[in-house]
């Protein structure tokens, strides 16, 4: 009753019914629109203030407008921020319309419910003598209201924006409430005490002050002011000792940061004078001021300013605005303000005990599969868990479900944050069983794809059959992909964000792709052997057909049957093109078959490469096989052979003494000599150059890596590390080799020549003339009788005719061997026929069983023996 006496005195000036109040504004602010209000963007009437803070914590960016509207912005530091902070329906906005001539609202006489929502903010408008220029006056929602309860968060940041903005906090509080805690708000001058310490004081001298103004209303003086202001100290003092402050500042003190003002009021109602006129003598007090050191202005009561230099926090007035906002953000986004009510406390209990709960049997169905999944992983196996979708959706929805159960009862901010958080301890076990199950697929799927690669082109090659290595590959990926992603969607969590796999089936995709590279890189490699060893083949064919050859330009026995002899001269030339012929169409093998394997171009450019390099390395081999010293002292000597034993037709030669052997020796041995420097190097018949091994193999591709060249033969002229030079490449026979080979020749050459020459002297000097002379004499009768007896003649004629043939024919030798060899045979069958008579009879056997016989059985082994070891020689030969 005392409090609607009071209010009924605070009526001078008329306001609208309560009917068209704003529930959110001060009643003279939102009705006639004098007050900018936060949200309205500007399209407020700012010609009394405006809202720096709404109810809903939103800052208004419409501040700086006001402050250029009303000429503060343009004040630079001479301006000062005044704030009032103390419980609801205290008479704050009273005290401030009646301190600086504003228009705050304040409470209706015929309801008691909160008027200030948010913080306001309004120019001074007083005409007291004295009183500072631009004062910013800000009326901050009162603490302890009905409306909002338990729920203290707003009167924290709003009371600690206040003291963290202003140069004066005007504390308003009955006489009653002195030496009360929280009828004082002592304890939300804790709260903010301490956050203000931690957020904005950081040391003693850098830090602005601030100026901590109580005052006293409702003051009877039956308490002296003087014990009251004691009081208020100790307070103050034991309230900060209790803080927890930041490091370096736990000796600081409550003077290091603020200055202390007292002032009591009179009571409005009961005192009306007295109070006008103490309110007349406090705005007095708000003028800029200075410390004297002989005097302490603060128990002057109104004789000192206010507005010490030390208050102001320069910034100039054009940034206060963004400096109000900052502060604002820094205090919203502080934890240590959201101190929670009883309701929340029990909520957060509650919700503990039954996440623990349900906790349990979510790990009776997961447990048991991240225990399965671990030990395949710590045993590299690849093992795909089958149903685990379905196993952590059940138990996940589970889970969930009873905890809404139960939990859905309780302060429903809490229960949101612990299901959020149930759900968040739950995904991470879920999603680490998902990503397992991602890389077992994966580590499966990359397995299963190389096998099935590898044997679908061992099947092809068993077939027989050309198969196309990137059609495999294709229908092989697309099968992988396939089960991988049928594996992932088995195992995810449908609308939760960790069930999103396409960066894993991406990763998985670019192994496979990096599988199928070296797949493909390998079958690049066995094509390129095969390709090889075809090359091998038809160069040891052919390059063995030509040297065969060598020596056959007097057509001897290596000369071909048909077509044009071949010049000896050019046989590197021919050896040259049919070797370059032999690659050219190895690598049309080698490019058609690499395009089936969807190969790149600089793939087949590394392989050509390689198979240049791998292709005269093989005809390198064959040459030096060839011109070993054995088979080349060979050849050498058949080219002999077939000039000095044939004549320019091919005819043998049947030496007789009046035959130029000499001469015919000389010139097929200087013949044959000429090859030795024409096989020693590997030279053009008519340039005298080397093979141009530098311009048909070429450098290395770009694309060709250490591991394409760890293989290859060095070759000189190509390679520049080898050290050695294209002409030291193509040389087949050094010096000491050519020596030495002519000097073996030259021995081998002359024994044939001596062999010519006997058989020469040999012919003639076996029948003497004088045993014809002798022969005719004595068969002169016979003679006689042959030519008179017309068939003795006609055998003699025929007799003759057939060793005249056989003379041509040279058919002698052969007849005398095939006569010796029936002879041989017949005597053989002959005892062969006496033995088995001989066997048959007693006489015989005995006869058989002598000591003769036996040497004569051992006589035959060791000819068969021997007769045997013979037939082997001439096998191995």
């Amino acid at each position: 009753m005392i409090m609607a006496t009071v209010d009924n005195d605070l009526t001078p000036v008329a306001r609208p019914p309560s009917a068209n109040r704003a529930y959110t504004a001060p009643s003279n602010m939102a009705v006639n629109g004098h007050f900018a209000s936060a949200g309205q963007n500007g399209t407020g009437s700012f010609e009394n203030g405006v809202q720096v803070i709404d109810s809903d914590k939103e800052f208004n960016p419409d501040l700086a407008k006001y402050l250029q509207q009303t000429g503060v912005a343009h004040a630079g530091f001479h301006y000062h921020v005044i704030s009032v902070f103390g419980s609801q329906s205290t008479g704050k906005s009273t005290l401030l319309n009646a301190l600086f001539s504003t228009n705050f609202g304040v409470m209706s006489e015929a309801e008691r419910k909160q008027t200030t929502r948010g913080i306001w903010l309004s120019k001074n408008k007083s005409a007291t003598a004295g009183m500072a220029e631009n004062i910013l006056v800000m009326d901050v929602e009162g603490t302890d209201g009905r409306e909002r309860g338990e729920d203290q968060d707003f009167e924290r940041k709003s009371s600690l924006f206040a003291l963290a903005t202003s140069e004066v906090l005007m504390v308003n509080i009955w006489e009653h409430q002195v030496g009360l805690y929280q009828g004082a708000n002592m304890g939300l001058l804790k709260t903010v005490f301490e956050v203000n310490l931690q957020l904005f004081l950081k040391d003693r001298k850098s830090t602005s002050r601030s100026l901590l103004y109580f005052v006293i209303r409702d003051f009877l003086g039956t308490t002296p002011l003087q014990n009251l202001r004691n009081t208020l100290m100790q307070d103050m003092a034991r309230i900060w000792s209790s803080l927890s402050k930041p490091a370096g500042l736990e000796k600081s003190t409550i003077d290091d940061y603020f200055d202390f003002a007292f002032t009591a009021l009179p009571h409005k109602l009961y005192q009306p004078e007295q109070f006008t006129k103490a309110v007349s003598q406090m705005a007095t007090r708000f003028r800029e001021g200075h410390r004297d050191a002989r005097r302490d202005a603060l128990r002057e009561e109104f004789e000192a300013g206010v507005f010490l230099p030390e208050y102001h926090r320069r910034i100039p007035a054009d940034g206060f605005s963004h400096y109000a906002a900052g502060i604002w953000d820094q205090i919203v986004s502080n934890k240590d303000l959201d101190l929670p009510t009883q309701q929340e406390l029990l909520a957060q209990f509650r919700c503990d005990e039954i996440m623990r709960e349900v906790m349990v049997a979510f790990d009776l169905a997961i447990t048991p599969l991240e225990t399965k999944q671990s030990e395949f992983s710590q045993s590299g196996l690849a093992q795909v868990l089958p149903g685990l979708g379905t196993a952590m959706k059940t138990a996940r929805g589970s889970a969930t479900k009873d905890f809404d159960t139960e939990a859905g009862r309780y302060h429903k901010a809490v229960y949101q944050r612990k299901r959020a958080e149930l759900e968040s301890k739950m995904d991470v076990r879920l999603k680490a069983l998902f990503v397992g199950q991602l890389s077992a697929a994966h580590k499966q799927g990359v397995e299963d794809f190389t096998n099935a690669v590898t044997n679908a082109v061992k099947a092809g090659q068993k077939k027989g059959a050309s198969y196309d290595f990137a059609e495999i590959v294709k229908q092989q990926k697309k099968a992988a992909l396939h089960n991988f992603d049928s594996v992932a969607k088995g195992s995810l969590v449908q609308g939760l964000p960790w069930s999103n796999y396409t960066q894993e089936l991406t990763l998985y995709q670019k192994d496979l792709d990096k599988v199928s590279a070296q797949l493909r890189k390998d079958e690049m490699r066995r094509l390129a052997t095969r390709v090889e060893r075809w090359v091998r083949s038809k160069l040891n064919d052919s390059i063995g057909l030509e040297f065969s050859a060598l020596g056959s330009g007097r057509a001897g026995s290596a000369a071909p049957e048909q077509g044009e002899r071949p010049n000896e001269k050019q046989i590197w030339d021919r050896i040259w093109v049919l070797f370059t012929a032999t690659v050219k169409e190895a690598e049309g093998r080698f490019t058609d078959r690499a395009r089936s394997f969807d190969a790149s171009p600089d793939e087949v450019a590394v392989g050509i490469w390689r198979l240049r390099r791998k292709s005269w390395a093989v005809l390198r081999s064959k040459i030096d096989e060839e011109m070993m010293e054995g088979n080349l002292l060979l050849k050498l000597r058949e080219n002999f052979e077939d000039k000095f034993r044939y004549d320019q037709d091919g005819v043998p030669r049947i030496w007789r003494p009046t035959d130029d052997i000499e001469g015919i020796y000389t010139k097929a041995r200087e013949s044959t000599l000429e090859l030795i420097p024409l096989l020693a190097k590997f030279r053009h018949s008519e340039t005298g150059s080397p093979p141009p091994l530098d311009k048909w193999i070429g450098s290395a591709p770009p694309s060709a890596t250490a591991a394409d060249e760890e293989d290859l033969t060095p070759i000189g002229g190509v390679d520049e590390d080898e050290g050695k030079s294209l002409e030291e490449e193509s040389t087949i026979l050094n010096d000491a080799k050519r020596q030495d080979l002519i000097v073996r020749f030259k021995k081998a050459a002359d024994g044939v020549y001596v062999e010519a020459k006997r058989s020469a002297i040999g012919g003639i000097t076996q029948v003497p003339l004088y045993f014809y002379l002798l022969l005719l004499v004595l068969g002169w009768n016979e003679l006689i009788a042959v030519l008179r007896n017309p068939v003795y003649f006609l055998f003699l004629l025929m007799l003759g005719a057939g060793a005249y043939i056989t003379f041509q024919l040279n058919l002698w030798g052969p007849m005398i061997n095939m006569a010796s060899a029936a002879s041989a045979q017949a005597v053989e069958e002959g005892k062969k026929k006496l033995r088995d008579f001989l066997e048959s009879t007693e006489t015989g056997r005995q006869a058989l069983a002598g000591p003769d016989q036996s040497y004569e059985l051992r006589s035959r082994t060791k000819v068969k023996v021997k007769s045997d070891g013979a037939d082997d020689e001439d096998d191995e030969i």
